[in-house]
């Protein structure tokens, strides 16, 4: 979308960065190589291009990394969604990966309010999982909730960076 003008560099820098380690940069930088080759060789033009360099490649990476949503399709009854979500999760049920910019600014929370619901043509649905105030902030549950909390702590740190200060880790449940 960038090299077709249909959208700028800087589209992204809404979203988080994600912190990455030594070897995801690697692996990264790996990936930077192969995609600036196989442009050079459809004969992408260097003016198109310009926006591309190593650094810029890892940073929208990083954030599609930290932002993208596996995509669920939802099967049956909603009645129960933490546990039709952890089964999917474990299941490894997800048909692809996505971004969407507005649920990915919905904080985590692993006792959350709300679950991301995915509909046949991949389409985000907001589904409440209890009475919501308002006012009160939307959170989702970026893992599987099920864990304890000494593997969700490693988890969400090692995964996206963060440790998880929710009333639920704060207590040690």
């Amino acid at each position: 979308m960038v090299i077709s003008g249909a959208a700028s560099a800087e589209s992204l820098d809404i979203l988080q960065p994600s912190n990455l380690s030594h070897e995801m940069v690697l692996e990264m930088e790996e990936g930077y190589g192969l995609l600036k080759s196989g442009f050079a060789m459809a004969n992408i033009s260097d003016e198109q291009m310009a926006f591309l360099t190593k650094e810029w490649y890892n940073s929208v990476l990083a954030r599609i990394r930290i932002n993208a949503f596996r995509i669920e399709l939802a099967v049956g009854s909603y009645e129960d969604l933490l546990s039709s979500a952890a089964a999917c999760i474990e299941a490894e049920a997800a048909v692809g990966n996505a971004v969407y910019m507005l649920p990915s600014l919905y904080n985590h929370d692993c006792d959350p309010n709300a679950h991301i619901v995915w509909i046949d043509n991949a389409d985000a649905q907001l589904k409440a999982l209890c009475d919501v105030e308002e006012d009160e902030e939307l959170r989702i549950c970026y893992i599987d909730a099920s864990m304890d909390h000494d593997a969700r702590q490693s988890f969400l740190l090692q995964g996206f960076g963060f440790k998880c200060n929710c009333l639920r880790c704060l207590s040690g449940d």
